[in-house]
């Protein structure tokens, strides 16, 4: 039993297995889960270095990336320096990729606000109208929540660019929220084709990897 937890190289079938579920050929979805400390990092960072010896010409050729999304900024900044900042490799938080994803479709962000705007207007006037007292507390925030809502609507036209900050309040009319960067980014991988060829890699939670 000592000689096995003293074996550094125990979980290195592990690492084969993922690596298979990685290849180009025929790539896999699957979750991974292990407890805090367990060496989830050090078998991602080992099975994405195996990736780079086999498939790191292609994707540079090419002009492929694999995105890497972490829980934290740091998780992000110690995965890209165990990664020797590899050219292949988008390493960042999921705000931050789903911002990157998302940031020069202006247009279509306008369109799945307006429609999200509507949704969210109509479900919130019919609360409304359920109300016994539109002067109580709830009723007056929910109509400055329709009102709010009703001019990001009208203000939509003059937007010329979306900005987003990952680690930012994000308060000014032009700017997303961090809800929207996930929605829209999901809303998008789902109806856009030339989303939908991804390889993505995440370490989202301490204790739960997934990759897909």
């Amino acid at each position: 039993m000592s000689s096995q937890i003293s074996d550094n190289n125990i979980d290195n079938s592990v690492d084969d297995i993922i690596f298979e579920c990685l290849k180009l050929e025929s790539p896999k979805s699957f979750f991974l889960f292990a407890g805090a400390g367990s060496g989830k990092t050090r078998s991602l960072v080992n099975v994405l270095e195996k990736f780079e010896h086999s498939y790191g010409k292609q994707f540079r050729l090419e002009r492929k990336k694999i995105a890497t999304i972490t829980y934290t900024n740091a998780a992000a900044d110690e995965i890209t320096h165990r990664l020797k900042h590899s050219s292949i490799f988008h390493v960042s938080t999921i705000h931050s990729f789903a911002w990157d994803l998302i940031k020069t479709f202006t247009h279509d962000i306008k369109q799945w606000l307006r429609e999200n705007l509507k949704d969210e207007i109509s479900d919130l006037e019919e609360q409304q109208s359920r109300s016994r007292n539109l002067q109580n507390k709830t009723s007056i925030e929910r109509a400055k929540k329709i009102e709010s809502k009703r001019k990001r609507v009208q203000y939509l036209d003059r937007i010329v660019r979306f900005t987003y900050n990952p680690n930012g309040d994000n308060t000014t009319r032009d700017s997303l929220n961090h809800a929207e960067v996930i929605s829209i980014a999901a809303f998008f991988i789902n109806t856009k084709s030339l989303m939908q060829d991804l390889l993505i890699c995440v370490n989202l939670q301490p204790n739960l990897d997934t990759l897909v």
